[in-house]
């Protein structure tokens, strides 16, 4: 959801690794353990689409 909304530009996990999730964002790649991926993809969903789930209709 977040590759296909343009806030990441990929995800790629390698289990093997001590952070084995690898974000592609446009400063670069970010290392991430599982904690930290998790409250990362909730900023980013959180920061995509607040604006839109305070809009009252």
């Amino acid at each position: 959801m977040l590759e296909g909304q343009g806030i990441i530009d990929g995800l790629e996990i390698l289990p093997s690794e001590a952070k084995p999730y690898r974000v592609r964002v446009p400063a670069g790649i970010v290392h991430m353990d599982e904690d930290e991926a998790s409250m990362f993809a909730f900023g980013a969903v959180v920061g995509a689409f607040g604006n839109v789930a305070r809009q009252h209709a």
